[in-house]
């Protein structure tokens, strides 16, 4: 028995196979990697940032807009890297960002992530997010602690 290649044949071929490996989440988007749990992430974060207490409101709310923006296949990524802090890529430095601005990683959101929490205020130790008491009332006029090196 001879086939005989038409193109009715490789076109309905090609669509079964398609619909086989759609079907089965082969070729779904965003099912590549599961999707990254809380805790992977705040542990990769703490890493990515060099701060080993980070707060997980925050990280959920950092989490799912990265997931919402369609980069939770890039997140799981970066947390199965064994050295997410060496990683070169745009996704280690928006999590980063994210954290330290404590603004949405949504391109073109005004969403804030967690605005007392960013890290940004433990990097400058010179103030404090705005309407936050710094103490008790007069603390500004003694000079401030000294820092370790």
């Amino acid at each position: 028995m001879t086939w005989i290649i038409s193109r009715r044949r490789v076109l309905r071929n090609g669509a079964l196979t398609a619909s086989l490996l759609v079907g089965s989440k082969i070729l779904a988007p965003g099912s590549a990697i599961a999707s990254p749990s809380l805790e992977a992430f705040i542990a990769m974060s703490a890493r990515l940032t060099g701060q080993p207490s980070l707060d997980d409101d925050m990280g959920k709310t950092i989490l799912d807009a990265f997931i919402a923006s369609g980069q939770g296949d890039d997140i799981a990524a970066l947390i199965a890297d064994p050295a997410p802090e060496h990683s070169k890529s745009k996704i280690a430095d928006a999590v980063v960002a994210a954290w330290y601005s404590g603004i949405s990683p949504l391109s073109g959101a005004n969403q804030v992530t967690g605005f007392n929490e960013a890290l940004v205020w433990n990097a400058l130790s010179y103030t404090k997010p705005w309407g936050s008491c710094g103490g008790d009332a007069g603390y500004w006029s003694e000079a401030p602690p000294e820092e370790e090196p």
